[in-house]
Protein backbone atom coordinates (compact mmCIF):
# COMPACT_ATOMS: atom_id res chain seq x y z
CA UNK A 1 0.00 0.00 0.00
CA UNK A 2 2.76 2.39 1.05
CA UNK A 3 4.34 2.15 -2.30
CA UNK A 4 1.35 2.72 -4.20
CA UNK A 5 0.22 5.60 -1.84
CA UNK A 6 3.73 7.38 -3.28
CA UNK A 7 4.05 6.14 -6.53
CA UNK A 8 0.66 8.43 -6.66
CA UNK A 9 1.91 11.06 -5.12
CA UNK A 10 4.22 11.18 -8.52
CA UNK A 11 1.11 11.54 -10.65
CA UNK A 12 -0.20 14.41 -8.24
CA UNK A 13 2.90 16.05 -9.16
CA UNK A 14 2.16 15.39 -12.65
CA UNK A 15 -1.26 17.35 -12.78
CA UNK A 16 -3.24 13.77 -12.91
CA UNK A 17 -5.05 15.12 -9.77
CA UNK A 18 -6.78 18.46 -12.13
CA UNK A 19 -8.73 14.84 -13.11
CA UNK A 20 -10.27 14.85 -10.14
CA UNK A 21 -11.68 18.39 -10.57
CA UNK A 22 -14.74 19.44 -12.12
CA UNK A 23 -12.90 21.44 -14.75
CA UNK A 24 -10.78 18.65 -15.32
CA UNK A 25 -13.72 16.69 -17.30
CA UNK A 26 -14.75 14.14 -15.13
CA UNK A 27 -17.84 16.32 -14.08
CA UNK A 28 -20.14 16.02 -17.46
CA UNK A 29 -23.93 16.87 -15.70
CA UNK A 30 -25.77 17.27 -12.68
CA UNK A 31 -25.05 14.01 -11.41
CA UNK A 32 -23.73 14.01 -7.70
CA UNK A 33 -21.09 11.25 -8.19
CA UNK A 34 -18.83 11.10 -10.69
CA UNK A 35 -16.26 8.54 -12.06
CA UNK A 36 -14.16 8.40 -14.65
CA UNK A 37 -12.64 4.94 -15.50
CA UNK A 38 -9.02 3.66 -15.84
CA UNK A 39 -10.14 0.00 -15.86
CA UNK A 40 -13.43 -0.98 -16.84
CA UNK A 41 -14.83 -5.04 -16.85
CA UNK A 42 -11.14 -6.10 -16.11
CA UNK A 43 -10.36 -4.22 -19.77
CA UNK A 44 -8.08 -1.39 -19.59
CA UNK A 45 -9.27 1.85 -21.30
CA UNK A 46 -6.15 2.94 -23.16
CA UNK A 47 -7.30 6.38 -23.27
CA UNK A 48 -7.12 6.89 -19.67
CA UNK A 49 -3.67 5.01 -19.22
CA UNK A 50 -2.66 7.67 -21.79
CA UNK A 51 -4.29 10.61 -19.96
CA UNK A 52 -2.77 9.45 -16.78
CA UNK A 53 0.09 7.56 -17.06
CA UNK A 54 1.93 7.76 -13.77
CA UNK A 55 -1.21 6.32 -12.04
CA UNK A 56 -1.45 3.96 -14.69
CA UNK A 57 2.28 2.76 -13.93
CA UNK A 58 1.22 2.57 -10.22
CA UNK A 59 -1.60 0.60 -10.59
CA UNK A 60 0.40 -1.96 -13.03
CA UNK A 61 2.68 -1.91 -10.00
CA UNK A 62 0.17 -3.15 -7.95
CA UNK A 63 0.24 -6.77 -6.47
CA UNK A 64 -2.86 -8.62 -7.11
CA UNK A 65 -4.75 -6.13 -9.62
CA UNK A 66 -8.05 -7.59 -10.38
CA UNK A 67 -7.63 -7.52 -14.40
CA UNK A 68 -8.30 -9.56 -17.22
CA UNK A 69 -11.31 -11.75 -17.68
CA UNK A 70 -13.11 -10.44 -14.68
CA UNK A 71 -16.72 -8.63 -15.61
CA UNK A 72 -16.78 -6.98 -11.68
CA UNK A 73 -13.00 -5.20 -11.81
CA UNK A 74 -12.64 -2.12 -11.70
CA UNK A 75 -10.55 1.54 -11.19
CA UNK A 76 -11.08 4.70 -11.74
CA UNK A 77 -11.36 8.27 -10.37
CA UNK A 78 -14.54 8.62 -8.27
CA UNK A 79 -15.80 12.37 -6.95
CA UNK A 80 -18.90 12.73 -4.63
CA UNK A 81 -20.18 16.57 -4.49
CA UNK A 82 -21.01 18.41 -1.55
CA UNK A 83 -24.10 17.18 0.68
CA UNK A 84 -24.59 13.73 -1.58
CA UNK A 85 -24.70 10.28 0.00
CA UNK A 86 -24.57 7.04 -2.12
CA UNK A 87 -26.58 4.67 -0.35
CA UNK A 88 -25.87 1.04 0.78
CA UNK A 89 -25.40 -1.05 -1.74
CA UNK A 90 -23.45 -4.34 -1.93
CA UNK A 91 -20.70 -5.91 -4.33
CA UNK A 92 -21.68 -8.56 -6.54
CA UNK A 93 -19.45 -10.96 -5.45
CA UNK A 94 -16.80 -11.01 -2.90
CA UNK A 95 -14.14 -12.02 -5.92
CA UNK A 96 -12.51 -9.17 -4.69
CA UNK A 97 -11.87 -6.21 -2.57
CA UNK A 98 -11.97 -2.25 -2.97
CA UNK A 99 -9.04 -0.07 -2.29
CA UNK A 100 -10.64 3.95 -1.69
CA UNK A 101 -6.99 5.73 -2.05
CA UNK A 102 -8.26 9.41 -1.01
CA UNK A 103 -6.79 12.17 -2.91
CA UNK A 104 -9.11 15.07 -1.80
CA UNK A 105 -10.41 15.06 1.44
CA UNK A 106 -11.12 18.97 2.52
CA UNK A 107 -13.58 18.19 5.15
CA UNK A 108 -11.97 14.70 6.89
CA UNK A 109 -14.73 14.86 9.49
CA UNK A 110 -17.52 15.69 7.09
CA UNK A 111 -16.72 12.55 5.01
CA UNK A 112 -16.97 8.86 5.94
CA UNK A 113 -17.78 5.26 5.03
CA UNK A 114 -19.64 2.99 6.76
CA UNK A 115 -18.91 -1.17 5.51
CA UNK A 116 -20.99 -3.63 7.68
CA UNK A 117 -21.19 -2.22 11.35
CA UNK A 118 -17.57 -0.26 11.14
CA UNK A 119 -17.84 3.12 9.93
CA UNK A 120 -14.03 4.86 8.66
CA UNK A 121 -12.95 8.36 7.37
CA UNK A 122 -10.52 9.03 4.89
CA UNK A 123 -6.99 10.14 5.48
CA UNK A 124 -5.46 11.81 2.30
CA UNK A 125 -3.22 9.64 1.00
CA UNK A 126 -3.54 6.53 3.13
CA UNK A 127 -5.07 3.88 1.41
CA UNK A 128 -8.31 2.08 2.88
CA UNK A 129 -8.85 -1.59 1.62
CA UNK A 130 -12.32 -3.25 2.24
CA UNK A 131 -14.50 -6.09 1.19
CA UNK A 132 -17.16 -4.72 -0.40
CA UNK A 133 -19.13 -7.47 -0.92
CA UNK A 134 -20.08 -6.44 2.84
CA UNK A 135 -23.08 -3.32 2.75
CA UNK A 136 -21.54 0.12 2.43
CA UNK A 137 -22.53 3.49 2.01
CA UNK A 138 -20.63 6.63 1.20
CA UNK A 139 -21.56 10.43 2.24
CA UNK A 140 -19.94 13.89 1.86
CA UNK A 141 -21.96 16.25 4.38
CA UNK A 142 -19.42 18.83 3.21
CA UNK A 143 -19.30 22.24 1.89
CA UNK A 144 -16.51 21.00 -0.74
CA UNK A 145 -16.10 17.98 -3.08
CA UNK A 146 -14.38 14.63 -2.46
CA UNK A 147 -12.06 12.41 -4.71
CA UNK A 148 -10.91 8.92 -4.54
CA UNK A 149 -8.92 6.59 -6.69
CA UNK A 150 -10.78 3.01 -6.46
CA UNK A 151 -9.60 0.09 -7.68
CA UNK A 152 -9.70 -3.50 -7.54
CA UNK A 153 -7.33 -6.19 -5.67
CA UNK A 154 -8.33 -10.25 -6.19
CA UNK A 155 -9.40 -11.29 -2.63
CA UNK A 156 -6.64 -12.02 -0.56
CA UNK A 157 -7.94 -15.33 0.05
CA UNK A 158 -8.23 -16.90 -3.78
CA UNK A 159 -5.00 -18.81 -4.69
CA UNK A 160 -3.78 -18.25 -8.24
CA UNK A 161 -5.18 -21.65 -9.38
CA UNK A 162 -8.38 -20.38 -7.88
CA UNK A 163 -8.33 -16.61 -9.77
CA UNK A 164 -7.06 -18.64 -13.20
CA UNK A 165 -10.04 -20.67 -12.92
CA UNK A 166 -12.81 -17.82 -11.88
CA UNK A 167 -11.03 -15.96 -15.13
CA UNK A 168 -11.41 -19.59 -17.26
CA UNK A 169 -15.18 -19.10 -16.70
CA UNK A 170 -15.80 -15.75 -17.56
CA UNK A 171 -14.09 -16.51 -20.48
CA UNK A 172 -16.30 -19.18 -21.10
CA UNK A 173 -19.56 -17.24 -20.74
CA UNK A 174 -18.46 -14.90 -22.54
CA UNK A 175 -17.75 -16.71 -25.98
Amino acid sequence: GRRFEGQWRDGLAHGEGRLVHADGGLHDGPVEWHWSTLIDRGKRRDDMWARCPHTAAALQAVPGLCEGDMPFAFAFFSTLRPRCRIAPHTAPSNLRVRVHLPLLVPEPEQCGIRVAGETRRWVPGECLIFDDAFEHEVWNDGAQERALLLFDLWHWELTPAEIDAIQAMFRAVDA
